[in-house]
């Protein structure tokens, strides 16, 4: 894992040390900052998303993980499962770019979409 590295989609991402800063480029990107929020908030104690320090703005800061080689199809199952607000038609839960892992357990690490923002490609 470098120490900095910079992606952008809707959301200019600084993977800097051990932090993941996300900015968002547009209102797209922002509503998946508030959406990501809402979404760690609510179901953080499930143990599969990635930990949000803070999120002010539409800026979120959040823990940084080290990329997972393969994703496997019952992770993205499971994770549908159990945090139902994920289970949608244009999300991207199986791009294992949008996963992590914490000692051998995978987060996903990307997971502000939803119905509504989805249509806003």
């Amino acid at each position: 894992m470098r120490f900095i590295d910079i992606k952008y989609s809707t959301r200019l991402v600084i993977l800097i040390g051990s932090y993941a800063i996300k900015i968002p480029l547009s209102r797209r990107g922002y509503l998946q900052s508030k959406n990501e929020k809402k979404l760690w908030k609510n179901y953080s104690h499930t143990g599969m998303l990635g930990k949000i320090h803070f999120e002010f703005i539409g800026i979120v800061c959040m823990k940084r993980y080290p990329p997972i080689k393969r994703l496997l199809r019952s992770y993205v199952a499971g994770i549908k499962m159990v945090i139902p607000d994920l289970d949608i038609k244009n999300c991207d839960l199986n791009n294992k770019n949008n996963w992590g892992s914490d000692d051998g357990v995978f987060l996903l690490v990307d997971y502000g979409i939803n119905e509504y923002i989805s249509s806003l490609y």
